[in-house]
């Protein structure tokens, strides 16, 4: 009986910690396919304050800095990350990350699951490697390059269920 007593305790201690460790910040809440409008109120941010990007009627861009979407996250310090909008709805989400070592990666796998087989040069001194990988709705692509002082990461994640809306884009951009 005292084992149990000591069991429950230790499962006690160890709850307001629970919640921290699984704390990383998950994209995947900003949904593809809300407007505009509904991730300006996601992020709680006066739309009237920040005007996208408008690169055509049919595309936008948004960025903010990685400390005001993912609060908690150290890989998204210094970070933008870019909203992409085609024809009123979020369809891409890109961070760009310059630091002394790989971070954004380690956060992608975590949240997006792991890539098995990287490219033997990712494990080099300089890395400069690319790949990609699919999850259930959304092609998640990662680069690193680097010279003898920083590295660049990057990391795009694109919907899978809104590819017909980077085919329109395309065939409108060919005919400019």
């Amino acid at each position: 009986m005292k084992i149990y007593k000591i069991i429950i305790l230790c499962i006690f201690i160890q709850l307001p910690f629970i919640g921290t460790v699984h704390a990383k910040c998950d994209l995947e809440s900003y949904k593809f396919g809300v407007s505009y409008k509904s991730l300006m109120n996601k992020l709680k941010v006066d739309e009237d304050i920040i005007e996208p990007e408008i690169k055509g009627v049919s595309e936008q861009l948004v960025f903010f800095p990685g400390e005001l979407v993912c609060k908690n996250e150290k890989s998204f310090e210094g970070a933008p990350i870019n909203f992409i909008f085609l024809y009123g709805e979020l369809v891409e989400i890109q961070i760009i990350r310059l630091s002394q070592e790989p971070a954004l990666v380690y956060w992608a796998e975590s949240i997006y699951g792991e890539k098995e087989d990287k490219p033997s040069s990712f494990y080099n001194v300089q890395p400069n490697a690319q790949w990609f990988w699919d999850n259930s709705n959304s092609t998640i692509s990662y680069s690193i390059e680097s010279d003898e002082y920083e590295m660049i990461e990057s990391i795009i994640i694109q919907s899978s269920n809104h590819q017909k809306y980077f085919e329109k884009l395309a065939i409108e951009q060919e005919g400019e």
